[in-house]
């Protein structure tokens, strides 16, 4: 397939879904990809049908936090296409990691071999007509996210960021490129955003701000940009990441799932009127 006609392919792939969803970051370790997939399960959840595209070639994670991982894409040789894994929520699903031997098998590609793969599960993959895809970039703007933005006309952005100064600092400049490819800001998310404990002596809440407070409000008010909630720093939400449990639906009534429920809400809001 040359170019041109994958090119094609892709544009047609993309058009049978209505909403398409970019989180990135600046920098890694912000909780990215817990805010991506945390965000096609909810979707999922309130009955849309969704995908979500692991783009992080080289650091795949989105199976393990699914449950997913040891899963192999479903291909069709005569077509020359494969059908994405089922996941929870009848998650459509696919990730480099599903064709890796083992999660220790490292990825060593260079930019161009990273495109090449990007393209393959955005033209091979029988996605369907979807309400939404979801797609988990790596963070920075390396050459994966300046392909994706280019490729998906009509996405909008999420920017997830921790209130400390070195994660706002790159979040802006996600940003920035955001609107330089012209492309939708749906806002800037501040995750991590500080926790609560309870004074055994006297009874009373305390909220501890471990990277700071308000910087990404204040971020998404200096950029001019939506700004899209806090989600709280929680030991569930970890312990979900990592044994494929996501948070929104094992403790939804917990602070940091009902701060992502509003979050979703919003996004719904925007990407939906």
């Amino acid at each position: 397939m040359n170019p041109r006609e994958r090119a094609k392919l892709i544009k047609e792939r993309m058009e049978k879904i209505k909403h398409k969803v970019v989180v990135m970051s600046g920098k890694g370790g912000v909780g990215k990809t817990t805010v991506a997939v945390n965000l096609a399960i909810k979707l999922a959840a309130m009955g849309r049908t969704v995908g979500i595209l692991d783009v992080d070639i080289t650091g795949p994670n989105v199976p393990l936090m699914l449950n997913m991982e040891g899963k192999r894409p479903t291909v069709d040789a005569e077509k020359g296409e494969f059908r994405p894994v089922i996941g929870p929520m009848n998650l459509r699903v696919m990730s480099m990691a599903f064709l890796l031997q083992d999660n220790e098998t490292p990825v060593i590609w260079r930019g161009p071999m990273k495109m090449s793969a990007i393209r393959q599960f955005l033209s091979e993959a029988q996605w369907g007509e979807l309400d939404y895809m979801v797609f988990d970039l790596p963070p920075g703007t390396s050459d994966e996210t300046l392909d994706i933005l280019q490729l998906i006309e009509g996405a909008g952005v999420v920017v997830v960021t921790t209130p400390q100064d070195v994660a706002l600092l790159d979040s802006r400049k996600t940003v920035n490129m955001t609107k330089t490819m012209k492309r939708e800001m749906l806002g800037i998310l501040e995750n991590m955003s500080g926790f609560t404990v309870k004074c055994p002596e006297c009874g009373h809440e305390h909220k501890i701000e471990i990277f700071g407070y308000g910087g990404g409000e204040k971020a998404a008010e200096k950029l001019q940009v939506p700004f899209l909630g806090r989600v709280p720093f929680e030991v569930d939400v970890r312990t979900g990441g990592d044994s494929g449990m996501p948070f929104i639906i094992e403790h939804p009534e917990s602070a940091s799932g009902k701060a992502f429920d509003s979050v979703v809400n919003k996004i719904i809001d925007k990407m939906e009127k």
